[in-house]
């Protein structure tokens, strides 16, 4: 259900339903499909919200992105398929015609609605991404993914809002593809495109598509992965507390995966996202590693696991090959796509609104969860 806060405030992402409190009243990945579906009756709300700052963004508004929710602000800029306009707010005062997308795990508190209260005095919009309901057993949270979803919806929304206007703000090319970095310079400090026209996109066009898109991947994986995924949460738990590396890769990660509603599952390190290297400490090898990289597959961590027998699950677009060439790997495949920007607008170079994000953090739930409640 949304609601107007106030005249410059609109909450897009408010999750008003129950969810059930016994985790083992179905799958992580289930549950989360049905969390997403809900967007679909808030488009309208998503879509005039959208057209507002649309609006303000054409008349020299700046687009923030701000909350308690670090991994969404690092997931919002600088994002293949996301908006090069996006900028995490630091220490620029917001001014009048600034817009900001505001996300934060669960419901608003005071603090927030405070600050929200000093933005609307200076005439800034603020979109927020919230939710009174929506975390999994009170360990495996819906909400935060959920809102990083109706981020990509309401940029999906945004862009054809500013199509119908006659512009086309500019969006990123993933940089692990050829011409990536050298479109990203192209258009590095452009807000809008003047070296192409889009025909004017219909309200919900993009937001549909984008949250069709991650349904059907998420269906994916409930209908071909969840075997493996049982399979690794076992060999998770079996592993010492002390033993387990989880390397990851992306923007959400790691700050996402430490949300202090859920339990600890392990030590996180980066990883690069490009570079292909063993990334685990040979002479001091732990008993499991998890992997949640981007593109490519990595194929020395794997050869090395086939090598040395510690346990290792990870998951790419592309899998080192053979998928899973020991008894002791397991390959999950997420089902983005390479570009890991998954919509096509017509007539524009790159697709928009990446998949990435959401299938990470997905999966990694997914797995703690089914770990928290596996039978060694």
């Amino acid at each position: 259900m949304s609601k107007i806060l106030a005249h410059t405030v609109c909450a897009i992402c408010s999750l008003h339903w129950v969810l059930a409190a016994d985790a083992g009243a179905g799958s992580y990945v289930s549950r989360l499909q049905e969390a997403l579906s809900r967007a679909s009756t808030n488009m309208a709300a998503i879509t005039q919200s959208a057209e507002q700052a649309a609006g303000d963004f054409l008349a020299g508004g700046n687009l923030w992105a701000a909350g308690r929710q670090g991994d969404f602000v690092a997931e919002a800029c600088g994002r293949a398929g996301g908006l090069m306009s996006v900028a995490p707010l630091g220490e620029p005062s917001p001014t009048n015609r600034d817009v900001i997308l505001f996300a934060v795990p669960g419901r608003l508190v005071e603090s927030d609605s405070d600050k929200i209260t000093q933005w609307e005095k200076k005439g800034v919009r603020v979109v927020g991404f919230h939710s009174p309901a929506g975390v999994f057993a009170d360990r495996f949270p819906l909400d935060t993914v959920a809102n990083v979803s109706d981020l990509w919806i309401w940029t999906g929304e945004f862009v054809a809002a500013c199509t119908r206007r006659g512009k086309m703000p500019v969006l990123y090319q993933s940089y692990g593809l050829p011409g990536g970095p050298e479109r990203g310079k192209k258009y590095q400090g452009k807000r809008f495109h003047d070296d192409l026209v889009i025909q004017p996109i219909g309200p919900g066009v993009l937001g549909r598509e984008y949250l069709s898109q991650i349904s059907r991947m998420l269906a994916g994986i409930q209908s071909t992965q969840m075997p493996r995924i049982v399979q690794a949460a076992q060999w998770w738990r079996q592993a010492s507390s002390n033993s387990s590396t989880i390397l990851v890769t992306g923007h959400m990660f790691p700050r996402h995966a430490e949300d202090p509603r859920s339990i600890p599952c392990g030590r996180f390190e980066q990883a690069p996202a490009w570079e292909d290297k063993v990334l685990v400490d040979a002479a001091h090898p732990p008993e499991f590693v998890l992997y949640l990289g981007y593109q490519y597959g990595p194929r020395k961590l794997v050869d090395w696991a086939g090598a040395s027998g510690v346990k290792l699950v990870y998951t790419t677009v592309q899998p080192v090959q053979p998928a899973q060439p020991a008894s002791n790997i397991v390959y999950l495949n997420l089902g983005w796509p390479l570009t890991d920007a998954c919509v096509r607008v017509p007539g524009y170079d790159v697709p928009i609104m990446p998949a990435s994000g959401v299938l990470q953090a997905a999966i990694y739930w997914a797995l703690a969860s089914e770990r928290a409640r596996a039978v060694p």
